[in-house]
């Protein structure tokens, strides 16, 4: 299989903390009816005081939010209601004292203090899978031919430049529909599945460790003798450069990360 090209939004500006504010804003920005749901994951015997897992994880409907006439509706998941419903019964001092002792007092725990997506947006034809974290979005824009002649495109401004203006400004309009107005873009797969795997992390810190090369660090992916070779070959890139035809290869190099304010779009808008 071949490597997909990945987008991560940097700084959206969703209300997070409030599903039912989030799905609002979602349907708002995106123009599309939601349906938001949540998975029944956990449940609690008060009189007991049971904690255990839902075996079915059906899909459990809060509500319905529609902005057109629309039969469609995005699906958004609150990926971590359940845990939160249960903290609102038992209370976060319980959760912690059972814990040491309860493995699913302790799963519930980490989803609350240590959360990976909190949100999923899919569609009804399942081309869509956008997941939103504390600060930052898996943008999902879809490249059809893959990392390989994404990363090869760079090295050819002539050939692919109205290619790669096309995604790009799909990846624009998607960020700034959330609010974002920094991208990483990478593979994800090879040394750069790190970055992927490490999304749920500050905006600030995910753009400093993949900027910053930090995740060739233990990269199990190449030896470790090969390190600085990989350093010195593996080209980070401005995406505006290319078109201000500003960027050079050597025959070794090759494109490892992307980074993209949109400055110049923005300033072409002004």
């Amino acid at each position: 299989m071949g490597w997909d090209v990945v987008q991560i939004g940097l700084r959206h500006k969703l209300p997070v903390h409030d599903s039912f504010a989030t799905a609002n804003e979602i349907a708002k920005r995106m123009k599309q009816n939601v349906r938001l749901v949540y998975r029944k994951e956990y449940k609690y015997d008060i009189n007991n005081n049971v904690l255990s897992e839902v075996d079915d994880y059906n899909l459990i409907e809060l509500g319905r939010i529609e902005v057109n006439d629309s039969s469609e509706y995005l699906q958004v998941t609150a990926s971590n209601y359940s845990a939160n419903h249960i903290l609102e019964v038992i209370g976060i001092e319980k959760l912690r004292k059972m814990a040491p002792f309860n493995g699913i007092a302790k799963s519930i725990l980490d989803d609350i203090e240590d959360p990976y997506a909190l949100y999923e947006i899919e569609d009804n034809d399942e081309h869509l899978y956008i997941r939103i974290f504390k600060e930052n979005v898996d943008l999902d824009i879809c490249v059809v031919e893959r990392w390989g002649v994404w990363a090869k495109a760079f090295r050819h401004p002539d050939q692919y430049q109205e290619w790669l203006r096309n995604y790009r400004m799909q990846i624009y309009n998607r960020a700034k529909m959330f609010g974002c107005n920094e991208v990483i873009i990478f593979s994800d797969q090879g040394p750069t599945e790190c970055i992927y795997n490490n999304i749920n992390l500050s905006a600030d810190k995910l753009k400093e460790y993949a900027l910053s090369l930090q995740y060739l660090n233990g990269n199990t992916w190449f030896a470790s003798s090969d390190k600085e070779d990989r350093k010195k070959h593996a080209k980070h890139i401005n995406f505006s450069s290319y078109f201000k035809r500003r960027l050079t290869f050597s025959d070794e190099d090759f494109v490892e990360v992307i980074y993209d304010d949109f400055s110049d779009l923005i300033n072409d808008q002004m």
